[in-house]
């Protein structure tokens, strides 16, 4: 009966939920160029409008983090619920076909800069966290909701260091492609820099030094053999790749379900020379490695050593490592939202991992389970970002009724 009110309340609710969500896309918080505490206050607000307190942590006043906790019954879990309050920037404003901070809700979309990437999934975990705070005598427990200003050191990973929001597990509202996905993991990241350096000399005497574009040029060719480690995910993870492989194919197009299984290399940047006439005596190259689950940081890294080490005018240096992480794809929070999703759509959702850093591999490194579920992820850093509303109330209904079902005196998830 209580997942029925729930519902309930949310449909009656649905054009001031909205208009919440609109509210928050309305107040510009680019990052790390901007300001993200107009972002935090209209959460602020929605939150003491339905009677929870919060409090702000973190160093910067610009850039706050949100903290708001709810104590049930004895007993129970600690579930953290973590949003982001930053966007990518909007330059590209004259692309729009709505203001990037206009909030404009057009045939059952609403636009705007982070309305996907994501204010929506901020704003769906805070109005489940207030529904849920209506129930609080049947329920058991601690819930803990956050925002923060940016996933790194003054961000998630403060909270988790200094601000002491561990929990027992981890609800995060990333986006994806819901209600079809649910992440449990992600692949790992290394990023180098490789510098090429030679004597260089004027363009018509190659004879006198080597050119350094050429030599990078053989190097990125090369690193193409990083590709070809092998990974090897444990059980449960395999038979979740092999079994959910289809789905996410066609979710994020063709060869995707591959490629997370595999060691990929992006040549991001590269810069060499400074005129035609003249050979280049140096070249930077910015190269991204993805470290599939079930494969190794230090292979990757081994690899690519190797490889520069045949060209001794090559230097290689460490910009960002980040190792593969995932949780217990069985753990009861996905169960939970697996079945929260087939009773609000009637479909079935599919449990895959990502190939992007989120904040929730901060929360896996201190040994909690974490996993991710929000609204789709559409156009993403670029114009005419948007979410459907009908779309999002879904997932609003799937986090908390998954959240219900979690700390009810009487549930099964255990």
């Amino acid at each position: 009966m209580t997942a029925e009110l729930l519902t309930a309340w949310i449909d009656q609710d649905r054009d001031r939920l909205a208009g919440f969500l609109a509210d928050l896309v309305r107040a510009p918080s680019p990052y790390p160029d901007g300001n993200t505490s107009r972002a935090a206050a209209v959460v602020s607000r929605y939150l003491a409008e339905v009677g929870l307190e919060v409090s702000e942590v973190g160093s910067a006043v610009d850039h706050p983090n949100l903290v708001s906790s709810l104590s049930m019954g004895d007993g129970g879990q600690h579930i953290v619920l973590n949003g982001r309050l930053e966007t990518y920037p909007a330059a590209d404003g004259g692309k729009w076909n709505h203001d990037p901070f206009g909030g404009i809700i057009d045939k059952g979309d609403i636009y705007g800069r982070g309305a996907s990437d994501m204010k929506a999934g901020t704003a769906a975990l805070a109005i489940a966290y207030g529904y849920l705070s209506r129930l609080g005598k049947s329920l058991n427990g601690r819930l803990t909701f956050t925002a923060v200003s940016e996933v790194g050191t003054s961000g998630s990973a403060y909270l988790l260091e200094k601000g002491g929001v561990k929990g027992d597990c981890l609800l995060s509202a990333e986006p994806g492609e819901a209600p079809a996905t649910i992440g449990f993991g992600e692949k790992g990241s290394l990023k180098l820099r490789f510098a090429t350096r030679t004597m260089g000399c004027h363009g018509a005497y190659t004879h006198k030094s080597k050119s350094a574009n050429k030599l990078a040029a053989n190097l990125i060719r090369s690193l193409e053999e990083i590709t070809k480690l092998k990974a090897a995910p444990s059980g449960n993870v395999l038979r979740l790749l092999e079994q959910y492989g289809a789905e996410f194919d066609r979710v994020a197009g063709p060869g995707a379900s591959r490629s997370l299984g595999e060691y990929t290399v992006n040549i991001g940047f590269i810069q060499g020379g400074v005129k035609m006439n003249m050979l280049p005596a140096a070249c930077d190259c910015d190269v991204d490695i993805g470290i599939p689950i079930g494969g190794s940081l230090a292979d990757a890294m081994e690899t690519a050593h190797k490889i520069a080490a045949r060209i001794p005018e090559v230097d290689v240096s460490s910009i960002y490592s980040d190792e593969p992480n995932w949780s217990d794809p069985d753990y009861p929070l996905l169960r939970a939202l697996k079945d929260s999703c087939g009773q609000v759509t009637g479909r079935s959702a599919s449990v895959v991992t990502t190939s992007r850093p989120s904040a929730a591999r901060h929360w896996r490194a201190a040994g909690v389970p974490s996993f991710s579920f929000g609204t789709t992820a559409t156009n993403v850093g670029l114009a005419d970002e948007r979410t459907s509303i009908d779309e999002w109330v879904d997932v609003i209904k799937i986090q908390a009724l998954s959240l219900y079902a979690l700390l009810d005196r009487s549930s099964s998830h255990v």
